[in-house]
């Protein structure tokens, strides 16, 4: 397991609580573990990233190690810029579900992505299996 696949899978945890301890609360992250010592390594590693990037902060009670959110995960806001191309291919996915929809109030204009844009691009992405994404 790898720092970013820890990464996923704590901002999973912290979407519902606040507070994360390894010993207390890791087989709610990871319930199966082939080796726990490096997988605590990585759950640590990516701990200490979300406290850098002020997500998260630490300390110790009682010689145990804690991590708290700062604020809830969904009032963090983060600045994107994509080009053009991007743009406009994600507005054309968008686009074309819409029309299949008859559903011209979540279009997306390319020259003006918003933050429903990614989410209505998350939620189509959402709806492809594994297999139609292999056609």
């Amino acid at each position: 397991m790898n720092i970013i696949e820890c990464y996923q899978l704590l901002n999973e945890y912290f979407k519902n609580r606040s507070c994360f301890n390894i010993k207390k609360n890791r087989k709610e992250v990871l319930l199966v573990s082939d080796d726990e010592a490096s997988e605590n390594a990585a759950l640590i590693c990516a701990l200490k990233e979300m406290e850098k990037a002020n997500f998260l902060r630490s300390c110790s009670v009682d010689g145990e190690d804690y991590w708290v959110l700062v604020k809830p995960l969904e009032t963090f806001s983060q600045t994107i810029e994509i080009n053009g191309l991007v743009a406009s291919a994600m507005a054309s996915i968008i686009n074309n579900i819409c029309k299949e929809l008859d559903s011209e109030a979540d279009r997306c204009d390319p020259l003006s992505v918003q933050e429903k844009d990614i989410k209505n691009l998350i939620y189509i992405a959402s709806k492809a299996s594994p297999e139609d994404l292999k056609k």
